[in-house]
């Protein structure tokens, strides 16, 4: 009796997925997704690596993510978890020490949880790219060419920066794949790191994004990429680095952040900041790497790399593997090498040092702050009063007040530096753009056009959010 009751329930949920599915009801709010962004401006990693391609795929409206590795010959993987709090799929088929080379792809993405929908979608297209280019007379089995596809994932938090949860879905893993090429890599908030940020207890959180490096030694290559969504990135003088992706802007040294943290009130101070970090029903404190080589590799060779370099890291990213994190490092050889002159110990020693390039590539470049402020007619300035929502319980009401315009936070939630029921004067930077006068320049820039505004951007710019106009 108890079997037959499993059963019903189980094909119950499955037709309900199912006609959801077919009527185009997602069941969230990615129901109202426009086409996924795949093409990038700024920095980027250019390499030479045949045996992988890359895919990155976006949802402005979130904004969010997804960053795709494709292996096309296949590949060895394994896993080294160390985060207290992961979100993972089929990780465990990384962990029993198969020699073989099955491994299809990795997936990182953002949107926590739901994220993991990712996979899926790179699954099934995998599913299709194989039977499209399969023998006339091939069979499915693990081992032909319709084998089923292994895709590994990981994900992180970017919910708390953003007021929606849209997120990464099957849809958008499809549209990274479709669009994967070789030795390309947008560096900053791109992908899985779209809307990541890092600093932890060390000071006010900074943006973040995805980082990677590479490195060849004689026919060896060594790739690092990383999504870096947790403590604070550490530079090799031991500097915090605020936002410092083509300068050297950096803060003070840890060895400081611990010193003013206990001068200003002792021990507790720095216990009140650590357990922001801690969990509340999610994992909001993730890096993920993947490190790909082409050099051959047993399995326990490339344990031992996952290993020692997601040790290595712990230089980088401080804190770092705490219990509130979701800390993930997938490694993977496509094994095309074998170079005698290179041992495993060696290989290991230059990732660990690549990675640490890979996580400071991650941040993103600093904003140009406004010095003066550009004055702006009555008339325009009528233009953009009205009411502005990001979110469930996420408003923003903008009025104009003589001759500069005032901002509110309506709903429950801050938006960033806009408290709840607190008026906050903005200051001109542009005809349409407004800042508030803090250390951030919290920024709202006005769209629409013919002289009816629809809405407007928040901080406009790689981590930026959009607001529509509702009244």
């Amino acid at each position: 009796m108890r079997k037959t009751f499993c059963v019903i329930v189980v094909v119950a949920f499955l037709s309900t997925w199912t006609a959801g599915r077919s009527s185009g009801q997602s069941g969230s709010t990615n129901a109202v997704h426009s086409v996924p962004t795949t093409s990038f401006t700024g920095p980027t990693l250019n390499f030479d690596f045949p045996g992988l391609e890359i895919g990155v795929a976006e949802y402005e409206e979130g904004p969010t993510g997804t960053t795709v590795f494709y292996f096309p010959k296949g590949a060895t993987g394994v896993v080294e978890v160390r985060g207290g709090w992961p979100g993972t799929v089929n990780t465990d088929g990384l962990r029993l020490g198969y020699e073989d080379t099955s491994l299809d792809a990795v997936t990182f993405a953002g949107g926590s949880y739901y994220g993991l929908e990712v996979s899926g979608g790179v699954a099934d297209d995998i599913r299709l790219l194989r039977e499209r280019t399969a023998p006339p007379n091939a069979v499915p089995g693990r081992s032909s060419s319709l084998a089923p596809a292994h895709v590994v994932a990981a994900i992180v938090f970017d919910l708390g920066g953003r007021f929606n949860t849209i997120h990464p879905d099957a849809d958008l893993g499809r549209a990274a794949f479709e669009n994967r090429r070789p030795g390309w890599f947008p560096l900053g908030a791109h992908g899985a790191g779209r809307m990541t940020s890092q600093g932890g207890p060390f000071g006010e959180r900074a943006k973040s994004g995805q980082g990677a490096a590479f490195r060849q030694i004689g026919p060896t290559k060594l790739a690092v990429f990383g999504v870096m969504n947790g403590g604070a990135i550490v530079d090799r003088n031991g500097n915090v680095v605020v936002e410092n992706h083509s300068s050297s802007i950096v803060g003070p040294s840890i060895a400081d952040h611990f010193k003013k943290l206990l001068e200003s009130g002792g021990q507790q101070a720095l216990q009140a900041n650590l357990d922001q970090q801690e969990p509340s029903g999610f994992s909001r404190s993730t890096n993920l790497f993947l490190v790909v080589t082409n050099q051959k590799m047993s399995w326990a060779e490339l344990q031992r790399l996952a290993v020692q370099v997601e040790t290595s890291l712990a230089r980088a990213i401080q804190p770092f593997n705490t219990r509130g994190d979701g800390d993930v490092l997938y490694a993977v050889s496509t094994q095309e090498v074998d170079n005698s002159d290179l041992t495993a110990e060696m290989v290991n020693l230059y990732a660990g040092e690549v990675a640490w390039d890979a996580v400071l590539s991650s941040v993103p470049p600093r904003p140009v702050h406004f010095t003066t402020q550009v004055k702006v007619d009555a008339n325009t300035l009528d233009l953009y009063a009205g009411d502005y929502e990001f979110g469930a319980n996420a408003a923003l009401r903008i009025r104009r007040e003589g001759d500069h315009l005032v901002a509110t936070a309506t709903g429950a939630r801050a938006i960033y530096g806009f408290a709840p029921n607190k008026d906050v004067e903005l200051q001109s930077g542009s005809n349409n753009l407004f800042y508030q006068d803090n250390r951030f320049q919290d920024r709202v820039q006005f769209t629409g056009e013919g002289g009816v505004i629809t809405g407007l951007v928040f901080n406009p710019g790689l981590q930026s959010i959009l607001a529509k106009k509702i009244r």
